[in-house]
């Protein structure tokens, strides 16, 4: 399908698709279903970085002050106490699934809907009937180009969420890449600004971060106030602001905001520790891209105390330009590497590798470089390799539960795969 999809492309206009086959089936959809997203508080989670967690921190404090929520997002599905992994492997799902899903959730009684919204849900017209609340955007680092071709053209994307029933506009102020949101005419939208520094509405000083989480002081127009966060990496505090934001404009008091999310703990797959009693650190995280390795070497540095052995392979069908970028971020943060297959979807797995490796200069491949394009093995020969205090990162996948190849789509893990290792090199 992936395959047949790239065909269309190259044959009919980007522009006549939308038209005459995004729009109408988006409409539809709306329609056999009642459009029934007007009938709920919907919060639309955007950006390039920290949807998910943003997401997942929204719907536990929502639903922490006795509210029924439906969420979707890259890793979570979930109506209600009815919560499970995202096993479609799309952040913002097919117009008839989102609507029928809304459908459900209205008809179970939730009373909000937070969307994780992807750029392409946003052109493909994914959302049309959805009126938001309240969107949130986490921040906005070129992303996508191989759809979006400028990354003017992927911000402006974001755009379509902005309509006049709009009643909050939630933005990133240290991001300078958002600057241009904050000057649009969003209608009667109220711009909430989070960040460094007291110019913005919700504003952070004293960051402490460790390997147990962060502490920070929080700071309003009305109040301030200390909060121990148990999520790791100065990213984190970005999205814990945002979900405060969010519950304060819903009107919920700061210490009981504070309060949940002080006993969230982890989200799957971001920044997941895998504790199985051994003696090494080891990490599976989502991060895939330049931006969102630095951000995560950055989180985790607080664990080294040996070596750093990272896992990773770039998606496949994804700008190839991202890659060797990619790959000199993690030579810098790591001492072994082992290149492996993430999704190729339909491209060829060596094209993928050759690109990482490109940008790879200083490591030997036999000595502190493997390329290993089974994703199992891979990881079995990271953890066969880790001693006593190493970290090991098993990146790009997170809690994903299928990987994708040009012919067959088979089930898994990252998680299971490393218990599983961990375990067999326990026996051994």
């Amino acid at each position: 399908m992936r395959r047949v999809k790239k065909i269309i492309r190259k044959i009919v206009p980007e522009k006549l698709i939308l038209v005459f086959w995004h729009f109408p089936q988006s409409f539809l959809a709306a329609l056999i279903n009642g459009f029934p997203a007007r009938k709920l508080t919907v919060i639309g989670v955007a950006g390039t970085k920290g949807k998910t967690t943003t997401a997942y921190l929204l719907s536990q404090v929502l639903e922490g002050t006795g509210k029924k929520v439906a969420m979707i997002s890259t890793a979570f599905v979930k109506i209600g106490e009815e919560e499970e992994l995202n096993n479609i492997k799309m952040t913002t799902p097919s117009p008839f699934f989102l609507q029928g899903f809304i459908k459900k959730a209205v008809e179970v009684g939730c009373k909000y809907l937070v969307l994780e919204t992807s750029s392409h849900a946003l052109v493909q017209h994914r959302t049309l009937g959805i009126p938001f609340k309240t969107v949130v955007l986490t921040n906005m680092m070129p992303d996508h180009l191989e759809y979006h071709q400028t990354k003017e053209e992927y911000s402006d994307s974001h755009l379509k969420m902005i309509k006049p029933q709009l009643k909050y506009l939630v933005i990133n102020g240290d991001d300078p890449n958002l600057s241009g949101f904050l000057k649009t005419q969003s209608y009667l939208a109220k711009k909430i600004t989070f960040g460094v520094g007291d110019e913005k509405t919700i504003s952070v000083t004293d960051i402490i971060l460790n390997f147990k989480g962060s502490i920070f002081n929080i700071k309003t127009e009305k109040f301030s106030d200390k909060i121990n966060l148990s999520l790791l990496g100065k990213f984190n505090i970005y999205n814990a602001l945002a979900t405060i934001a969010v519950g304060l404009s819903e009107n919920i008091e700061l210490d009981i905001i504070k309060k949940i999310l002080v006993d969230v703990g982890g989200v799957p797959g971001r920044v997941e520790r895998i504790d199985c009693g051994q003696e090494y650190e080891v990490i599976v995280d989502y991060a895939h891209s330049p931006d969102s390795l630095v951000s995560l070497f950055d989180g985790v540095s607080c664990f080294k105390k040996n070596k750093i052995i990272t896992v990773y392979g770039a998606c496949g069908d994804r700008d190839p330009r991202t890659r060797p970028l990619m790959g000199q971020v993690i030579e810098k943060n790591s001492d072994y590497i082992i290149i492996t297959n993430d999704d190729p979807y339909t491209e060829d797995p060596n094209k993928i590798a050759d690109d990482l490796l490109s940008g790879i200069k200083i490591k030997k491949e036999g000595e502190s470089l493997w390329k290993i394009f089974d994703r199992k093995l891979a990881i079995e020969k990271a953890i066969s390799i880790a001693e006593r205090d190493d970290l090991v990162l098993i990146l790009g996948k997170g809690a994903e539960q299928w990987q994708i190849f040009k012919d067959k789509k088979i089930p898994w893990d990252d998680r299971e795969i490393v218990r599983e290792a961990i375990k067999k090199k326990s026996k051994d």
